[in-house]
């Protein structure tokens, strides 16, 4: 990766920032919603919205959340929220701690405690709380660079 900085006395006091690259990959794509939360303040509570009330879901107490459907679901430490919404949605609101394993699920890589062969080639990520779910083959090369593998 290059970085280079060119000075334009046009901006101001903007920053001006462009990516370059053959193609928009995921180490793409993680660049530029980093860049994008640069300087944002960054809260510890996820509002959740149910049916019947708003719940704060502490970001560093969330295991995983899954999708079925539109309903979402919200396992944490202490409780399971559900609701319903777009998982890409919560992707967006998510930190570095959390990863996408599947098209229906988001683990806190904080609370992996292993990986086991499931079937048709598929791995199981076996998570705090006697939590399970299904790693999909397509997701599983973005897990294993995220643990340094």
């Amino acid at each position: 990766m290059k970085v280079k900085f060119q000075e334009d006395s046009s901006l101001e006091d903007e920053i001006e920032v462009e990516v370059r690259a053959s193609a928009k990959s995921g180490t793409v794509k993680r660049l530029i919603n980093y860049v994008n939360k640069f300087g944002k303040k960054d809260r510890n509570l996820l509002p959740v919205k149910t049916s019947d009330r708003i719940v704060t879901v502490k970001r560093d107490e969330l295991i995983k959340v899954e999708i079925q459907g539109t309903r979402l679901t919200y396992y944490t430490v202490s409780e399971v929220v559900k609701t319903t919404g777009r998982l890409y949605q919560i992707l967006e609101n998510l930190n570095d701690d959390f990863v996408q394993v599947s098209r229906h699920s988001v683990i806190n890589l904080n609370y992996l405690e292993s990986l086991e062969s499931g079937f048709a080639g598929n791995m199981v990520a076996i998570l705090a709380e006697g939590l399970k779910t299904d790693v999909s083959r397509r997701y599983l090369p973005d897990l294993e660079r995220e643990l340094g593998l």
